[in-house]
């Protein structure tokens, strides 16, 4: 902890030292947990609570207090000020048949008590730290971060001291209301400033400076209470009430922004977020905080149903062990049918027992019994589905096991080049998978005057008969559908207008018929046999047109081509820009932050000096990875368009060039995003040679769209170049890049140009009439 920041590192102390404060009150004594009151001049037990020490005791609700603490109960503040016990070194009580009895409360038959109050409060602040310290380390210069971690601290501290407000210590007691409600109002000032690095508006600022007065309002409902104890019984209610509240605050917010900003990138990992904040927070909501506020009663006691917090810090580890997110949404949609076939299963077994036993069984209970059978059959349901993925292959046998035998398929075609060899192992994999006695592959055709459906070649060996395969309405079919015959079945592989692909099977050696899973993964073969079939008609098309390109011996490609090339030259610039700015710049601004802290370390004023200039040079290393991140991939060129573009493009030239500049760019220019990015990247070759090779005085460009045409205008006084040998660099490598962009749109380009001479470039590109 000795490289951790002030800022981070006050905040653990401080919870370290209150939560050993905290602890050391708790295991002073355990919860006794009975209430009393004062009638005939004595105080008689009123009420025994489930959680307490005093429940696993020979103490029964009349029984008379005689002392507390080797003292009279009337000089005991508890019992004068709450009416109750919590804790006690010693009690004596007197039963209804007059037998005296003494106890001494301790742990020493409570273990259940001194695990809950203590020892996974403690085990829970432990991880807290561990994430809270990791998520500094990480990410300590987003503010996210920093509230994100007083948000798990805030919880840390919620929970632990738990156990001392219970016992009925007044700081405990205070800091544990103030921060139950703290930790809400801090998660979501996380999820608003988190949020705000996509552009999405979780929850607004004034909204939020409200919310942040919650605590305070609770800590001064405290200090009245203090002064006027009698308004006691308004604590708990008012605590866990807008707990309450707060948490179904949160899950409006949430709906409301996800159907507000769907599609907007981060949501995923508010979704996990927000899955386990629930997750965890939930139990203690609706099976203690809410029956705890409008019952006066409870489903589970506060210290189980508090446990479930354990999956805040759970869910971190996760996320850090792992750096990715698994799908929420698989999850979530697995819930919604696991959901359907487990509620009513539930809600009968439940309403049986509740008939059967209706004498003997409170509302409480059937409840409580509804909650445990509905969650473990959906936790069933997900480990069956895990434990059925993993031992799949001591399930099905080897023939059976049809995702094997897929995978196993794939892997044979994966080196076919030829169509016909493709289907012929896809009808021997059908066949031998299946078990079947024969599969051949037949084609139907329509007929345009009668609509009739006719088989274009059948085979001798057919086992199917032909007026069958012609009675059948095949337009209603679509690929994958399964139709059955007297002797066999077909699937459909392939569909046209007027024409059905089909794969005819004869019946299965054995005489079974089709099981489901069988029937899915025919259908699953069906379709990857159309896709494979298709794209590789596509390949061998493409080839031959290749091939006929070669025999032409021209330099000339055809157009569809120069675009598949331009297309995929921006794809690896993209992913070049991606990979500069993820990688090497994001390096670089770290060792530039490294290089502050050792400067701020040193006193030595040469070898500050000498990190100065180091620190310029990375500044210029950093502004220089930038600027080719903006040229491989214009970064204003989507959002605001080409002229934008444009104009940064030019400011950016005039500071490097030696040249006068003198760029016209017309108002009025309607272009596609493909025909922008093409003019964009002919500027930029422009601006670049005439930098590196024109040696020119000045450049003008004139850029403009006349009724239906779009013209650029080239034109400088440079030293020029010779078309007629080949030119230079810039001729071989820039122009021809330029006409074959040109050419692609269906351009004209026209180049004026010789030695000493300087260079004039026209580019006219017409424009499809509407």
């Amino acid at each position: 902890m000795r490289h951790l920041d002030k800022k981070i590192l006050f905040p653990i102390v401080a919870v370290l030292i209150y939560i050993i404060y905290g602890s050391y009150v708790t295991l002073q004594s355990p919860l006794v947990g009975i209430d009393v009151k004062h009638q005939n001049d004595t105080w008689k037990v009123d009420y025994i609570y489930d959680n307490g020490w005093a429940y696993k005791q020979d103490i029964e609700i009349g029984d008379v207090l005689l002392k507390i603490d080797s003292e009279s109960p009337d000089k005991n503040n508890q019992i004068i000020k709450e009416q109750m016990i919590r804790t006690a070194e010693s009690l004596s009580f007197l039963s209804e048949n007059g037998e005296e009895k003494n106890f001494f409360p301790s742990y020493a038959s409570l273990t259940d008590q001194l695990f809950s109050h203590f020892l996974f409060p403690l085990l829970y602040l432990i991880l807290t730290i561990y994430i809270a310290i990791y998520i500094y380390r990480k990410q300590k210069e987003e503010f996210s971060a920093f509230v994100l971690i007083q948000f798990l601290l805030c919880i840390a501290v919620a929970y632990g001291s738990a156990g001392a407000s219970s016992r009925g210590d007044l700081i405990a007691r205070i800091v544990n209301g103030v921060t139950l409600v703290g930790c809400l109002v801090l998660y979501i000032q996380f999820l608003k400033v988190f949020l705000e690095n996509f552009q999405v508006t979780f929850i607004s600022q004034s909204t939020l400076r409200k919310l942040l007065f919650l605590p305070i309002f609770i800590l001064l409902t405290n200090v009245v209470i203090l002064l006027i104890p009698s308004l006691k019984w308004i604590e708990l209610i008012l605590e866990l009430g807008i707990f309450s509240l707060l948490l179904l605050f949160i899950l409006a917010l949430f709906i409301r922004n996800y159907s507000k900003y769907k599609g907007q990138p981060g949501i995923q990992a508010v979704k996990l977020l927000v899955f386990i904040f629930i997750l965890a927070f939930s139990p203690f909501t609706f099976l203690y905080a809410i029956p705890a506020v409008f019952f006066s009663s409870y489903i589970v006691n506060a210290e189980w149903a508090v446990m479930f917090l354990v999956f805040i810090p759970i869910g971190f580890i996760y996320l850090q062990l792992t750096e990715r997110l698994f799908d929420i949404d698989y999850i979530l949609n697995r819930f919604k049918y696991y959901t359907v076939l487990a509620f009513p299963f539930s809600i009968i077994i439940c309403g049986i027992i509740g008939l059967s036993l209706k004498e003997s069984i409170s509302f409480e209970q059937i409840l409580f019994l509804f909650i445990v059978l509905f969650s473990g059959i959906i936790l069933f349901l997900y480990v069956k589905e895990r434990l059925d993925y993993t031992n799949r292959k001591y399930m099905f046998s080897t023939r059976g096991n049809l995702q094997t035998n897929m995978y196993t398929f794939y892997q044979k075609t994966k080196d076919e080049h030829q169509v016909q060899m493709v289907v012929n192992r896809i009808l021997k994999e059908m066949e031998n998978t299946l078990n079947l006695k024969s599969v051949t592959f037949v084609e139907m055709y329509q007929e345009e005057l009668t609509k009739t459906w006719k088989v274009q070649c059948l085979s001798s060996a057919t086992f199917i008969n032909q007026t069958e395969l012609e009675t059948v309405e095949w337009e209603n079919k679509s690929i994958g559908d399964i139709y059955t015959f007297s002797k066999g079945f077909a699937v459909v592989v392939g569909s046209y207008t007027g024409i059905k692909k089909l794969i005819l099977c004869d019946d299965k050696k054995s005489g079974m018929k089709l099981e489901v899973h069988e029937k899915i993964w025919i259908e699953m073969m069906a379709y990857f046999a159309n896709v494979v079939v298709e794209n590789m008609k596509l390949i061998e098309g493409l080839v031959e047109q290749i091939d006929e390109l070669k025999l032409r011996e021209t330099d000339e490609h055809p157009k569809w081509l120069s675009k598949l090339l331009f297309a995929l030259s921006e794809k690896e610039r993209a992913n070049l820009s991606n990979d500069l700015h993820d990688s090497i710049l994001q390096e670089q601004l770290q060792l530039l932050r490294e290089v502050d802290s050792v400067y701020e370390m040193l006193d030595d004023p040469v070898i500050k000096g000498k990190l100065s200039e180091m620190k310029e040079q990375m500044l210029d290393n950093v502004h220089l990875i930038r600027e080719t991140c903006m040229e491989l991939r214009p970064p204003l060129l989507s959002e605001q368009g080409l002229k934008e573009s444009l104009r940064r493009l030019i400011r950016q030239t005039k500071l490097r060039c030696n040249f006068l500049l003198y760029v016209s760019i017309g108002e009025n220019i309607h272009q596609s995003k493909e025909e922008e990015l093409i003019f964009y990247r002919i500027f930029q070759e422009l601006l670049n040679n005439a930098m590196k090779h024109s040696q020119a005085k000045k450049v003008s460009i004139d850029f403009y769209q006349i009724d239906h045409s779009i013209i650029l205008q080239y034109e400088d006084d440079g030293v020029g170049v010779d078309l007629t040998n080949g030119g230079s660099s810039f001729s071989s490598m820039g122009l021809v890049g330029i006409k074959e962009r040109i050419r692609s749109i269906d351009g004209r380009i026209e180049i004026i140009t010789s030695i000493g001479q300087g260079m004039k470039i026209r580019i006219e590109v017409e424009k499809e009439m509407i």
